[in-house]
């Protein structure tokens, strides 16, 4: 078994490219995952909130607190969904990891 393991390995080496190994592939599969969680995050958090408030019936109550509330900003009141700023910065640490990646490999390929 673990002669056939090693020769599938061997030819599997023959075929692909020498970036494709297992750091790669692991490191690739972290930043779908994470690029996944972060742009689906706030569909299915809603989805899940309305299936279980679905039930419960919400009246509302004033109640002053003490203190002065301090006031939100007028664009934070006009757009609840501020998920551009985060995909923003994902896409910057995204960049920022790739060019790393892309900088080592091309300085280990000179060696």
């Amino acid at each position: 078994m673990r002669a056939f393991l090693w020769s599938l390995l061997q030819k599997l080496r023959d075929v692909l490219p020498v970036w494709v190994n297992i750091q790669n592939l692991v490191f690739l599969s972290v930043i779908t995952a994470f690029i996944i969680i972060v742009l689906w995050s706030e569909k299915i958090s809603r989805y899940v909130e309305t299936i279980r408030m679905s039930d419960v019936n919400i009246t509302s109550t004033t109640t002053i607190l003490p203190g002065t509330p301090i006031p939100l900003p007028a664009e934070w009141v006009a757009s609840a969904d501020q998920t551009s700023g985060i995909i923003i910065g994902v896409v910057i640490v995204l960049l920022t990891v790739v060019a790393g990646t892309v900088g080592i490999l091309v300085r280990d390929r000179k060696k």
